[in-house]
C-alpha cells in the first residue's frame, strides 16, 4: 500500500461509516415490509410497489436507475384461501392453514375440493399418507403408481419451524400428477383412518422480473467495477396471512439502499460502483443469473459483494467465497480487512444466494449473511429485525468497497 493510499484509508473510512443512518435503513425496509407490497412477490401489485418505490429511493440519492425486465417462466401462488377438515376417530376439525397444513411446491392442479380417506396403501378414491417422502424422480414416480391405483392426491409431511409455522416454499422441481397437500407430522399421523376435505389451489403463471441497476460513476472511468447486490423480492403473502419478508431479504436491500445514499454524498472513489437490487431469487436466483450474462454480454467482470439477510446480530458473519483473486486488492482481502478494522468476525459459512450466480458467471464474488428470524414465515417482520445488524452490516460493505476502491 502507498503512502498515499493509506492516507486516503485512514482519512476517508471513518467518514463513510459515520455518515451510514441506521435509522435511514430501518425505515426503507419497514416500507418495504408493508401490507400493500404483499410479500414482494414478483407477478404481484405489490412487487410492483416495491420496484417503484426502491427506484425512486435511488433516485432520490442522485442515481439514474434503470429497469431491465426478464421473463419468469411461472411464479406459485394461493388463488385462495386453502381448506383441509379432518374427520376421524377423536380427531375431527378444520385445520389451521400455515400452522397444520399448507400448499406442497409439487402438487398437480387442484381445482376444486377433494374428500376421501387416509391411508398408507391408497387405493381408489383414497388420499396416500406418506409419513417418508422419497425425494426427485422417486417421488413423480410414485405418484404416477398412485395415479394408476386411482388415488386422489397425497399428504405428506412437512415439520413446522421454531416459530410454529410451516415455511412457505415457492419453488420446487417440477409438479407431479396429483394434489399434493403437506401437514404436520402429528396431524398427519394422526389423519390415517380418518377422512380429508380438502381444497388448495395452487396456481403456476408466468411473471415478469425486474432488476433495479443504478452506477455511481469513479473518478477513475477506465477502472473496473465494484458491484454490490441485494434480492428485493419475497415469498410473497397468503390470501389471508401478511409475510413482510423483513430479515430475507428488505434487511439487505435496506442496507445497500443507505450505502448507496453514502457513497453518493461522498467524494468519488476511483472505481464505479454499480447497485443491482435484483429480482426473483426466492424462485432459483433468476434476476441475478440475468444480470451477470448482461454482465458478461458487455465485457464487464466486476467484483462483486452480496448482502442476503442482515437482520440478526449473532455476534459473526457468514461469507461464501466464489472465485476471487487471493491478491491483497480482491474480495477476499477487502473483507478480511474490514472485519478486522471494525471488530466483526467473518467466517466461512454457507449463503445460498445471488453471490452464486455471479460466482458461476467467473466474477470474483462473496456472499455476506448476517442472519434473520423466522425464514419465510410471517414472522419474518420488521419488529423483529436488530438495528445493530443493519448497522454492522452497512460498515462491512462500505469499509470492503472503500479497500477495494483504494488498493487497486
Amino acid at each position: 500500500m502507498t503512502d498515499t493510499a493509506q492516507g486516503q484509508e485512514s482519512d476517508t473510512a471513518p467518514q463513510l461509516l459515520d455518515a451510514f443512518d441506521t435509522e435511514r435503513a430501518l425505515t426503507t425496509l419497514q416500507a418495504l415490509c408493508a401490507p400493500d407490497m404483499s410479500g414482494r412477490a414478483p407477478g404481484s401489485a405489490g412487487h410492483a410497489l416495491a420496484t417503484e418505490f426502491l427506484a425512486s429511493t435511488l433516485a432520490s440519492h442522485g442515481l439514474t436507475p434503470g429497469l431491465d425486465t426478464f421473463p419468469i417462466r411461472e411464479v406459485m401462488r394461493l388463488a385462495a384461501q386453502p381448506s383441509c377438515r379432518v374427520d376421524g376417530s377423536g380427531f375431527t376439525r378444520d385445520l389451521v392453514h400455515r400452522a397444520e397444513f399448507a400448499e406442497n411446491p409439487r402438487s398437480g392442479p387442484m381445482p376444486a375440493a377433494l374428500t376421501g380417506t387416509v391411508s398408507e396403501a391408497a387405493g381408489t378414491g383414497e388420499w396416500a399418507a406418506l409419513l417418508k417422502v422419497p425425494q426427485g424422480d422417486a417421488f413423480a414416480a410414485l405418484a404416477d403408481e398412485l395415479v394408476a391405483r386411482g388415488a386422489i392426491g397425497i399428504l405428506t409431511a412437512q415439520n413446522a419451524d421454531a416459530s410454529g409455522y410451516l415455511t412457505k416454499r415457492v419453488q420446487g422441481p417440477p409438479p407431479v400428477s396429483l394434489p399434493v397437500i403437506a401437514l404436520r407430522p402429528d396431524v398427519l399421523a394422526a389423519s390415517i383412518g380418518g377422512t380429508v376435505t380438502a381444497h388448495v389451489p395452487l396456481v403456476r403463471e408466468p411473471a415478469t422480473g425486474t432488476n433495479i441497476i443504478a452506477t455511481l460513476p469513479g473518478a477513475d472511468p477506465d477502472a473496473r467495477p465494484i458491484l454490490l447486490t441485494a434480492h428485493y423480492d419475497g415469498v410473497g403473502a397468503d390470501p389471508e396471512l401478511h409475510f413482510p419478508c423483513a430479515g430475507d431479504n428488505a434487511s439487505g436491500t435496506a442496507v445497500l439502499c443507505e450505502v448507496a445514499r453514502v457513497l453518493t454524498s461522498a467524494a468519488p472513489l476511483a472505481r464505479p460502483v454499480i447497485f443491482a437490487l435484483v429480482d426473483a431469487e426466492e424462485i432459483g436466483t433468476i434476476g441475478s443469473g440475468h444480470h451477470a450474462r448482461r454482465l458478461r454480454e458487455q465485457g464487464i467482470v466486476p467484483d462483486v459483494l452480496n448482502v442476503d439477510m442482515a437482520g440478526k446480530d449473532n455476534g459473526k458473519v457468514a461469507v461464501e467465497l466464489g472465485p476471487a483473486d487471493p491478491s491483497p486488492t480482491g474480495v477476499i482481502a477487502a473483507l478480511d480487512s474490514a472485519g478486522r478494522r471494525l471488530g466483526i468476525q467473518l467466517y466461512a459459512g454457507t449463503v445460498s444466494s445471488d453471490n452464486r450466480r455471479y460466482a458461476s458467471a467467473g466474477f470474483p464474488a462473496a456472499g455476506i449473511g448476517f442472519g434473520a428470524a423466522h425464514y419465510h414465515s410471517p414472522l419474518d417482520a420488521p419488529d423483529r429485525i436488530e438495528p445493530e445488524a443493519l448497522r454492522k452490516a452497512g460498515h462491512l460493505v462500505l469499509a470492503a468497497v472503500h479497500h477495494l476502491a483504494t488498493q487497486n
